[in-house]
């Protein structure tokens, strides 16, 4: 018997997080007595990891691509049931008073590359990697022609989650944006290396806290066509709970598209709920994301989506951080998201 639905998000701009603070899943399963909680309510810390490695029965993850898919690699029973792409801020950062303004002056510089030394999931060293990737292939250069800087880090992430019983509470907010890229903004200012990678909410606080330059822009929008270099967010489901509650899975996407429409229709209260999740001030969030993103919470399994994942995960497996390629097609569920548009059609 399902007597609790379980979840969690990344401190993203998602319809999760419309639908979670607005109390929408609680008010859609009340009636079966089932709670809905989130993995913040929790004391236990390996239910805290559930974020990481999907070990949590019955719930539901929303957030960045690389815990899933590595989760995933180690056998973990999740499948995917959704995947956006919203607009978000991605750049290569320096200092002012380095001296480095464009592509050109790239070359021989040191980049920052953070390895956390207590987690099994390092999901942000495997961005930045995708981020100098894409940047110097726009500059014309190779990991060759560049020095990476190794950044150890020993704080765990999950030292930086917070907990309560609070409706609506986030294992992920301020605290968490503030402390990612603390060791690599240390390491900056101390003149260890010239340049780091950065995008959506920490991008825009690392930036306005030190005044940094963007070096080159390296956003990458849905509508640009980029399935190398968007950046994909996935929803994952428990395999056992699709398996035996289809309807509960269908009807948990229905309340997020709820969200989505929802979002286009109240941008200043999305814009509120957004800033809230992330650690923002109001007025950066376009700055992070976008002023189209109140427009950009959809959820889809398009070929679209699908390949900028698909693009993600050989990304990770090149990097060495993912042992080998996954059956995409196999833990990629469209039943639910179908099902949940059908009970809305």
């Amino acid at each position: 018997m399902t007597d609790t639905l379980w979840y969690t998000r990344c401190p993203a701009p998602t319809a999760a997080s419309i639908a979670i603070r607005q109390g929408w899943l609680e008010e859609e399963f009340a009636a079966d007595g089932i709670a809905v909680r989130s993995l913040a309510s929790a004391k236990d810390r390996a239910v805290h990891l559930s974020h990481y490695n999907h070990s949590q029965a019955n719930s539901f993850r929303f957030g960045g691509y690389v815990p899933p898919l590595i989760a995933a690699s180690k056998g973990a029973d999740l499948r995917i049931v959704g995947i956006a792409w919203s607009d978000r801020a991605a750049a290569l950062y320096a200092l002012p008073q380095s001296g480095i303004r464009t592509a050109a002056d790239l070359k021989g510089r040191r980049f920052a590359l953070p390895r956390r030394l207590n987690d099994e999931v390092d999901w942000w060293r495997a961005l930045v990697l995708s981020g100098y990737r894409h940047a110097l292939q726009v500059a014309g250069l190779t990991f060759d022609d560049i020095e990476l800087v190794e950044i150890a880090i020993e704080r765990a992430y999950v030292e930086d989650a917070v907990t309560g019983q609070e409706a609506g509470r986030s294992l992920w907010g301020a605290r968490s944006q503030f402390a990612v890229q603390r060791e690599e903004a240390a390491a900056l200012l101390r003149g260890e290396v010239d340049v780091v990678y950065s995008d959506a909410a920490m991008g825009a606080l690392l930036q306005a806290f030190l005044g940094l330059v963007t070096v080159i822009d390296l956003a990458a929008p849905e509508d640009a066509g980029d399935t190398v270099n968007g950046h994909p967010l996935v929803l994952t489901a428990s395999g056992g709970l699709i398996k035996e509650r289809p309807d509960l899975v269908a009807r948990w996407l229905g309340r997020l598209l709820d969200a989505d429409a929802w979002a286009r229709a109240n941008v200043d209260a999305t814009r509120e709920i957004i800033a809230q999740d992330t650690g923002l001030p109001l007025d950066f969030v376009e700055d992070a994301y976008s002023p189209r993103i109140f427009g950009q919470l959809d959820l889809s399994l398009s070929p679209k989506r699908r390949a900028v994942l698909a693009s993600k995960q050989d990304q990770l497996v090149e990097a060495g951080l993912l042992p080998a390629a996954l059956d995409l097609d196999a833990l990629i569920d469209p039943e639910p998201l179908a099902e949940a548009r059908a009970r809305r059609a």
